[in-house]
């Protein structure tokens, strides 16, 4: 029968209102397990054992249940969901539809002939397709799942059928069904109950629409938030990639120019180390010259010299003086006119008499070129 305005209880995460078919407005009686299958006080845990034996998945109990139903009422076994109750129960609350909970008794004599003759009928099968706002579900009381439910819903006698919608404060109890009807009165009852709630579905359905909608809301921002959050995330590894590419090139390149500033450092001071080696080398060249001839005569050479340039040296020589005093003065010539030739030969034009850097012990007499010649000094660098 239907109710309006009953008492609120708290059952397991859901609030279940309803009233006893002795007195409106009734409390339900404390239940011994939750609705959804939780943990039932311990004081309920012995018996409930001592009936049930061994406590299978509220998956198993309900499949079991249909499986059953099926194969002993036939196909047209209305089709319940083989789930816990509390998955009926989210079901129906997410899907904006009543929840049709029938309780089956097989110890309670009306029961096989209710099944056969009311439930498990084509005009029953009709029913539930028409009213497809019902989310269907089953539990035996033989089982734990389908016990712990009949004593939350106040079961007194079998069989037994309740229709339930899901309010903001919780589950609500809007018709219970104790007792063998026919299939018409039971189409006709629960026709009136569903046309009477219908108002309380359209509303939960809005309810969990805008639920839904602020979800999905809520997750769009948070997905945002978490991409704009990886944006930044990939940005800075990319500035900080940048920065770290930025500062490898300019180690590099301090590198590179600390290495090329320490070679030519480097070479520098090669270089100064062979100027001054030169210095010292051309300083003794020098001073062998300081006791040369200073007028011409019959065992003296005059020497002039024609570089590549056109610069012009002469030099008084002794005839037995050897090629080393000869490259000996064109070495400290060369250096004191700051000319960069470290490596020549020296040669007559006609005929044609070539001295290489190696023929130094030759003497000018021996050469043939006392008492006076012209020699080219030919750069065998350039």
């Amino acid at each position: 029968m239907a109710t309006e305005g009953l008492r609120r209880r708290g059952v397991h995460n859901e609030d279940v209102e309803t009233t006893s078919e002795r007195q409106e407005n009734a409390p339900i009686s404390s239940s011994p397990t939750s609705v959804a299958g939780e943990v039932m006080p311990s004081f309920w845990k012995s018996p409930l054992e001592y009936l049930f034996g061994s406590n299978p998945s509220p998956e198993i109990q309900a499949n079991t249940l249909l499986s059953e139903l099926k194969a002993d009422y036939g196909d047209l076994c209305p089709e319940f969901e083989a789930v816990s109750f509390r998955e009926a129960t989210n079901r129906a609350k997410t899907s904006g539809k009543f929840l049709f909970v029938y309780l089956h008794s097989e110890v309670h004599d009306d029961v096989a002939t209710f099944c056969r003759s009311t439930l498990c009928t084509d005009e029953m099968h009709a029913f539930f397709l028409e009213h497809d706002n019902m989310v269907l579900w089953a539990g035996s009381v033989l089982q734990p799942e389908g016990y712990g439910v009949s004593l939350t819903l106040g079961a007194a006698s079998f069989p037994f059928i309740s229709l339930l919608i899901s309010t903001p404060r919780g589950l609500n109890v809007v018709d219970k069904i104790q007792g063998s009807l026919t299939k018409d009165q039971l189409t006709a009852q629960l026709s009136r109950s569903i046309q009477r709630n219908q108002h309380h579905i359209l509303a939960s359905r809005a309810q969990e629409q805008y639920r839904s909608e602020a979800q999905i809301l809520r997750e769009q921002q948070d997905r945002e938030y978490q991409e704009s959050l990886e944006a930044d995330r990939l940005k800075a590894e990319e500035e900080n990639r940048r920065r770290a590419e930025e500062e490898r090139a300019e180690a590099e390149e301090a590198a590179r120019l600390e290495a090329k500033r320490l070679a030519v450092a480097q070479l520098e001071a090669q270089k100064e180390q062979e100027r001054q080696q030169r210095a010292q080398t051309i300083n003794t060249k020098r001073a062998s010259l300081v006791n040369g001839p200073t007028t011409r005569g019959k065992d003296t050479c005059l020497i002039r010299f024609q570089l590549h340039n056109g610069t012009r040296l002469e030099r008084l020589f002794h005839a037995t003086d050897t090629f080393q005093v000869v490259r000996d003065f064109v070495d400290v010539s060369l250096f004191d006119n700051e000319l960069a030739i470290v490596n020549y030969e020296l040669a007559t034009n006609y005929p044609r008499k070539v001295w290489s850097p190696e023929e130094v012990t030759i003497t000018l007499l021996d050469a043939g070129l006392v008492p006076q010649a012209l020699l080219y000094v030919q750069d065998l660098d350039s």
